[in-house]
């Protein structure tokens, strides 16, 4: 049989572009050179296509080649310097803003190009917490009480003491102020005043301009890899242990001793089998198909699971979760990447 021709999309224009890097390399290690005919193709910060060269096992960054210039044809594919490039399928592993909320799949469609992953629809609700939140919520699914704070109702003083009194009489203290928008915990504080939330607001601000303010909850932090269509599978669940005050963007990527993960996690049976069975409601109330990341609190004093969050492109790291989780409960990393492309495939 011939080989299955697979671009590898990554890079982007978020916050997480070495991110995705670091997945994408991980990746284009464990595809299966027997299988899989690879196109690497390089998304700069400045959202420029480039087809890569043949990754030789080194780091991954995006080479911006203008004789390697992808374009991208309506109803057409992708194609490099006027000639087509002849694709199957595209993995795109572009996690945040312009890769993960449904514009990059919106755009895979025009180009009539089957891809991997969650479709436009789901990809934009898991991407916008709010919505997502309501979206559960609305399904009776336990979510983290919230209060949505727009940035343009925060600027002068007077507003943002209204605003954090409100959080405050609402949600509590301290409280967690994150973008609604945005993942890898880019752009997340958590705040215990009025002088710290001011900050914290600008910061979320800065990458989206509808702000999420959470009750801060004690409690530890479990995550459930999902994979499938029609019947998903819940694959862990594990835990972080986060070695700062939680579980931040250098916790997750640049400090080695940041965080411990832990699989399986040490639940009660009846907690693991709650936070399964949650994880896969919340993959199939948002309409995923093919992969995600739940994110639950398990508050340490009651167990009571909270849904977090849904991440429908998770990292893809030699130390990230989802694949760990997968592995942990009997697959290999490249089947785990097998098992989503042949669904990208059966979708098409």
């Amino acid at each position: 049989m011939s080989k299955i021709r697979l671009a590898v999309l990554f890079g982007g224009i978020s916050g997480e572009h070495e991110v995705s890097c670091f997945s994408a390399a991980s990746i284009l290690k464990n595809l299966s050179p027997t299988r899989y005919d690879v196109t690497p193709i390089g998304v700069t910060k400045q959202g420029r296509w480039f087809r890569q060269p043949v990754w030789s096992g080194a780091a991954l960054s995006v080479i911006a080649d203008p004789s390697q210039e992808v374009s991208v044809r309506p109803g057409w594919g992708l194609a490099v310097g006027g000639l087509p490039l002849e694709l199957d399928v595209v993995f795109p592993i572009l996690h945040g803003v312009g890769g993960e909320d449904g514009t990059l799949q919106g755009l895979l469609e025009g180009a009539g190009l089957p891809y991997t992953g969650a479709r436009v629809l789901a990809s934009a609700l898991g991407m916008d917490k709010v919505f997502a939140k309501r979206i559960w919520e609305h399904l009776g699914l336990p979510v983290v009480p919230s209060v949505v704070v727009m940035a343009t109702e925060t600027r002068s003083n007077a507003e943002r003491r209204a605003a954090y009194e409100r959080c405050v009489k609402s949600l509590g203290s301290p409280l967690f102020v994150k973008p609604a928008n945005s993942g890898s915990s880019v752009g997340v504080t958590k705040v215990g005043s009025f002088e710290a939330f001011g900050p914290a607001v600008d910061l979320a601000a800065s990458v989206d301009l509808k702000v999420l303010v959470e009750t801060a909850v004690d409690a530890r932090e479990i995550e459930v890899a999902v994979l499938g269509g029609a019947s998903p599978r819940a694959y862990g669940p594990g835990e972080v242990v986060p070695n700062h005050e939680f579980y931040d963007y250098e916790a997750k990527y640049t400090d080695p001793d940041g965080a411990d993960l832990v699989i399986p996690a040490r639940l009660d049976p009846p907690v693991t089998d709650r936070v399964l069975s949650l994880a896969v409601e919340a993959y199939q109330a948002l309409g995923v198909q093919g992969f995600a990341r739940v994110d639950f609190f398990v508050d340490k004093k009651t167990d009571q699971v909270w849904l977090n969050e849904i991440n429908t492109l998770p990292g893809f790291t030699t130390i990230s979760m989802f694949p760990r989780m997968a592995i942990a409960g009997g697959m290999t990393y490249s089947a785990v990447l097998d098992a989503i492309v042949d669904q990208a495939l059966v979708r098409r």
